[in-house]
């Protein structure tokens, strides 16, 4: 097995793919939870203001499609290089006693 020169940093590894799908689960289930919300407060607010019910129902059919782009939109990934402190440096060299290598 070959071996990097680089050394390979877990600030530079990406999400698990678990962790990526349980993040895109829960925008999408906090989206859909806000369309139900948007909902019934429209059923609510027809009786008193129609303009307010009208702003609930374009919300709880407009969010569907906002919860379905969200949940598959790329998630952001982190970038390849290494921060500069954990550049790998040109080993050293001891002098010799007269000052010269």
């Amino acid at each position: 097995m070959a071996r990097h020169e680089e050394p390979v940093l877990v600030t530079t590894a990406g999400e698990s793919p678990v962790d990526e799908r349980r993040a895109r689960e829960r925008r999408y289930l906090i989206t859909m939870g806000v369309r139900v919300v948007a909902f019934i407060a429209a059923i609510f607010l027809a009786q008193r203001s129609w303009w307010l019910a009208a702003i609930a129902i374009t919300l709880s059919l407009v969010l569907p499609w906002v919860a379905v782009v969200t949940a598959n939109a790329p998630r952001r990934t982190r970038s390849g290089g290494a921060p500069a402190l954990y550049r790998v440096k040109a080993p050293r060299e001891l002098e010799g006693p007269d000052g010269s290598d």
